[in-house]
């Protein structure tokens, strides 16, 4: 008997993306609204090219009795198959409507609690059961249902395990020569891969730093306690790309269903350019997706005036100086919410403390996982703990 499934598209597709998966139905069958036509769209692509015969039709979205009528409609087309229903999104009349007809007709019904790593079903006439979510979304599908797709991303990795004992000294002067990222940082700032070499910096008088240090290409000892950088690849890596390689061995050692080091990608638009964006690392469990932004920089440095900031508590009345670590938060928050959705989770992980206690409760507020100063020796137990949340 082919298997007819049947989900409600909404602004988390997520959940339609997992019954799918798990089920594997013969043929997919989207209800949109003309609200989301777009997300449809992306939904319909991803399950395509997973395979299923996918198509959609069209609810009004504040019309119960279209809904009904509509859903009875898929009933009787396919009476002689099994049919089911995805009630996870869509309105609250949509959710009503298909959930009146497909439940008056005995059919089987779930809801996807991805929180707690589930799936329930609701059929009529038996006991409400639990079925344990058994897929994993790539990390390219997860964040295609949203209209992101991927262009570029670290495949070989072999670098930066070529210089990893260098990358883990960084990693430990954070407490033991606290001074000393700060101060490259400062050096290194007004410089980027475009910038004429050679270029001078100066490193602390330590002979396991200045070991590891001369294996970079192109950079050599300048006396008792300088360096002169004469790689842009190398100037990029002692500039704070050490910090993003960290996190990502840390993160790869606690064995994720996939992990990627800066995501680069275009937004899917009608628009003549579409819009870039890229994500420090990524790495995915099951059907979550997890995405971490790395810092190196001061995160209390001034960077100027604040107004009427949403996130922040401003008003049209304030005109504050504010700690670039807010603008940390704030890029983080508005490009994970567009492409994470509500179930995917973010960490803002930086080399240096964040003292400003104003950025540090709108973490909390707006569930955030900071990592900090310190706390960056402890990295692989916080990544731990929050991965299983």
């Amino acid at each position: 008997m082919s298997h007819i499934h049947v989900c409600l598209v909404s602004e988390q597709p997520i959940p339609n993306l997992t019954t799918v998966l798990q089920f594997k139905p013969d043929t997919v069958v989207l209800l949109k609204t003309k609200e989301m036509v777009e997300k449809a769209s992306f939904l319909e692509k991803v399950i395509k090219e997973k395979g299923f015969d996918v198509h959609s039709e069209t609810i009004e979205a504040y019309d119960i009795n279209n809904v009904i009528n509509v859903s009875e409609s898929i009933i009787k087309r396919y009476r002689d198959c099994r049919v089911t229903l995805n009630i996870t999104g869509g309105t609250k009349i949509g959710t009503l409507g298909t959930f009146q007809a497909f439940y008056t007709n005995d059919k089987e019904i779930f809801y996807v609690d991805t929180k707690d790593n589930k799936i329930l079903s609701l059929s009529k006439g038996t006991e409400q059961t639990e079925i344990p979510i058994d897929v994993k979304i790539s990390i390219s599908d997860y964040l295609a249902v949203y209209g992101f797709e991927i262009t570029s991303y670290v495949k070989d990795d072999g670098y930066i395990y070529a210089r990893k004992d260098l990358t883990h000294y960084f990693a430990q002067t954070i407490s033991s020569m606290p001074n000393f990222i700060p101060k490259l940082n400062f050096e290194l700032h007004p410089y980027d891969e475009n910038s004429p070499l050679p270029i001078n910096a100066s490193v602390p008088t330590d002979k396991n730093l200045h070991k590891l240090i001369v294996k970079l290409p192109g950079v050599a000892l300048n006396g008792k306690n300088g360096i002169v950088i004469s790689d842009h690849n190398s100037l990029m890596y002692l500039k704070g790309f050490w910090f993003e390689e960290y996190v990502y061995m840390i993160a790869k050692s606690l064995n994720p269903d996939e992990l990627k080091l800066n995501v680069k990608g275009n937004w899917v638009t009608k628009a003549r350019h579409t819009p870039k964006n890229e994500f420090d690392i990524m790495l995915s469990k099951g059907n979550r997706l997890f995405c971490i932004s790395c810092k190196t920089a001061n995160p209390d440095r001034k960077v100027g005036s604040q107004k009427n900031d949403r996130f922040f508590g401003g008003s049209s009345d304030e005109d504050t100086e504010e700690g670039i670590g807010r603008q940390f938060l704030y890029e983080l928050v508005s490009l994970s919410d567009r492409a994470l959705g509500l179930f995917g989770k973010r960490m803002l992980a930086s080399a240096r403390q964040i003292k400003d206690p104003a950025v540090r409760e709108r973490a909390r507020i707006l569930n955030v996982e900071l990592v900090d100063g310190k706390n960056i020796h402890t990295l692989k137990e916080n990544l731990k703990q929050w991965l299983n949340r």
